[in-house]
């Protein structure tokens, strides 16, 4: 069988469309669709089929695509044995949280690129319900989170406890939400509901009886934080991504817990996959740069 075929195959998968695949694989639709047509001969069943102006794959299809997944790995394994005593090169597609892109990442890519200035990073800022979801299907290599949930078909690699904190601007410094059972005239100032840190939150407020006039959405972390000090609300995040404002004076820092609470940073990829020199080597970064 002709290994081009299965590579096309993953692609399309991938990119979702063959004009998109084959933008990434450097030749025409036409071709995309002769080497899945010959693939399809080649199986004796279809791997495709169109649903409305889509095409999704088969059942068949399905079971194919983990193996084929399994199959790149090894060959890209096999890749990388000519290069163990070379620079580290290839492609690196990782996903981060966006607090610790942020805040903490700056070093390991500068790092990274000085080790690796061959590898292609893709580098991608996601929620980390989306970093996981990716990684258990084998469509990231690597993914620098905050933990949500037991997956034992992931390895992961811990990168300490975070600090999470309440920030208001002065103007709020008397606000008290340990007391249960009441309503604060406040804005809650955070990111999408999937956030880490905001389920935290609010999951404490619900099991104090506590509530708040509404909910303000933001995407960039810097953006809320310059809502907050504007007196807009109050806002829960990691200590570290909040650390200079507080020292200037810009926020400060409400009671919120008897006992800090955190959330657990780390670095993972799939159990099941190779790990690449690429990948060794990001790992490699983040322990120098974050211990």
């Amino acid at each position: 069988m002709d290994l081009r075929r299965f590579i096309t195959f993953k692609t399309v998968v991938e990119e979702g469309s063959f004009a998109l695949a084959a933008r990434k694989l450097c030749c025409t639709q036409s071709t995309v669709t002769f080497q899945l047509q010959q693939l399809e001969q080649e199986l004796s069943y279809k791997v495709f089929e169109k649903v409305g102006r889509r095409m999704v794959l088969t059942p068949a299809g399905k079971l194919l695509l983990p193996r084929v997944r399994e199959l790149t790995q090894v060959l890209e394994g096999i890749r990388q044995i000519s290069a163990v005593e070379e620079d580290v090169a290839g492609d690196l597609r990782v996903m981060v949280g966006e607090t610790l892109l942020a805040y903490k990442m700056p070093d390991v890519l500068k790092l990274f690129r000085a080790k690796a200035p061959k590898v292609r990073l893709s580098l991608q800022s996601v929620n980390c319900y989306a970093i996981r979801d990716s990684l258990l299907n084998d469509n990231t290599d690597l993914g620098v989170f905050y933990r949500v949930g037991h997956d034992d078909a992931l390895h992961m690699e811990y990168f300490g406890q975070q600090e999470l904190v309440l920030v208001a601007s002065p103007q709020l410094r008397d606000v008290d939400f340990t007391k249960s059972g009441q309503h604060i005239p406040v804005s809650f100032i955070i990111n999408e509901p999937q956030c880490v840190f905001r389920q935290i939150f609010e999951l404490t407020l619900r099991d104090r009886k506590i509530t708040l006039d509404n909910t303000i959405e933001l995407w960039s972390i810097e953006s809320i934080k310059k809502c907050v000090a504007s007196n807009m609300g109050v806002s829960f995040l990691p200590l570290f991504s909040v650390l200079q404002e507080l020292e200037s004076g810009e926020l400060t820092m409400l009671p919120f817990s008897s006992t800090p609470l955190t959330i657990t940073a780390l670095c993972a990829h799939h159990a099941d996959r190779t790990v690449s020199p690429a990948m060794a080597t990001f790992i490699d970064c983040m322990h120098q740069c974050l211990g």
